[in-house]
């Protein structure tokens, strides 16, 4: 089978998305013909030398020659499924593949899609929805997607770089943060809920990965307790403080879809403690493997971080077993074999 896979953001930074792509490429490329659409110098483009490309970028949605370059090598290869990752590209693909006689098919990675054009316009003529978790399919029937027309298909992490390692039993424990330092990802709750917790007693240690604008405001907010406050920055080996971590903490005030480091954190054998914000839930069982809260409320986020870490042990087994029976590798795979080759 030949498929188109699309992926034209020109950025030479990465997100989620182009994670994504590079990622379900070197999964798939011994089960598929695959050709990567992709834009020269960007962030895929630099990631994967494994896969056979055509350079057709796509900085917004309907780019006309990109769309001409597209419909041209569609026409002309003739794939039988063209798939989109990225939101801006959605039209310029529907057409294109449409136009040319192949299947098309949408990786869905928001909540929700703002462009009602997009909704009415593109949205009817596609012939598959894959939504990277249950509240994203969920959004997409109620924007009138019919439901067997969605699929779910988790997300895919490199599993070698993330070993489920033996946690520290004693010293502190390590509360961690991966992801961007912003006000809107809840990493000020995050740092008042730690707060409180140290004035009262609790050996923890709270590690912030990542770089943002508020990380300024967040170390002078716990400037008193700086001693057990870490603040990593960005770092391309994010797998050596997974292994490190008793509970990872995703406390997201918006929308998530299902974000890559609840995957991260399950293998790595990481309790869990998320907002009840998106898709992020999928990867909680209450009290199992971890614990969900009000997003924004930082006084719920420090009684379930507390009983998290109280927790630690059993939650770090049942993460990793929650990992494999639910989101490994292997099970995505063969999910997205079946929908491709029926």
């Amino acid at each position: 089978m030949r498929v188109f896979w699309v992926n034209g953001n020109p950025n030479p930074n990465f997100g989620g998305k182009e994670l994504h792509t590079i990622s379900m490429l070197k999964h798939l490329k011994d089960f598929f013909d695959i050709t990567l659409i992709c834009a020269r110098g960007s962030f895929v483009d630099k990631n994967t030398d494994f896969a056979r490309k055509l350079y057709i970028p796509f900085p917004h949605s309907i780019t006309l020659p990109s769309m001409i370059k597209l419909y041209r090598a569609i026409s002309s290869e003739k794939p039988d499924i063209v798939v989109a990752n990225n939101g801006k590209e959605y039209p310029d693909v529907l057409y294109c593949g449409k136009l040319a006689g192949s299947k098309v098919f949408f990786f869905r990675h928001m909540s929700r899609m703002r462009e009602w054009t997009v909704r009415k316009f593109v949205f009817p003529f596609v012939d598959k929805f894959l939504a990277v978790s249950q509240h994203v399919r969920q959004n997409l029937i109620r924007e009138g997607v019919p439901p067997q027309k969605v699929e779910v298909v988790y997300n895919v992490i490199e599993e070698g770089r993330f070993k489920a390692t033996q946690k520290p039993k004693n010293g502190k424990l390590k509360v961690l943060f991966v992801g961007k330092l912003d006000e809107g990802k809840g990493v000020f709750d995050l740092a008042k809920a730690c707060l409180e917790l140290l004035k009262k007693g609790y050996p923890i240690e709270c590690i912030f990965v990542g770089n943002g604008r508020a990380e300024a405001d967040l170390k002078a907010m716990v400037q008193g307790y700086l001693e057990n406050f870490l603040f990593v920055g960005y770092t391309p080996e994010v797998e050596k403080y997974y292994a490190q971590a008793h509970v990872c903490v995703i406390p997201s005030k918006g929308e998530e879809a299902f974000p890559r480091v609840a995957l991260e954190a399950l293998i790595s054998g990481c309790a869990l403690v998320v907002s009840d914000s998106g898709g992020q839930k999928e990867a909680v069982i209450e009290g199992f493997n971890g614990y969900t809260f009000e997003r924004g409320n930082p006084e719920a986020l420090k009684e379930k971080l507390s009983l998290a870490l109280e927790n630690w042990e059993t939650f770090s087994q049942n993460s990793q077993k929650l990992y494999w029976e639910k989101f490994s590798a292997q099970r995505t795979i063969n999910k997205i074999l079946e929908i491709f080759t029926h």
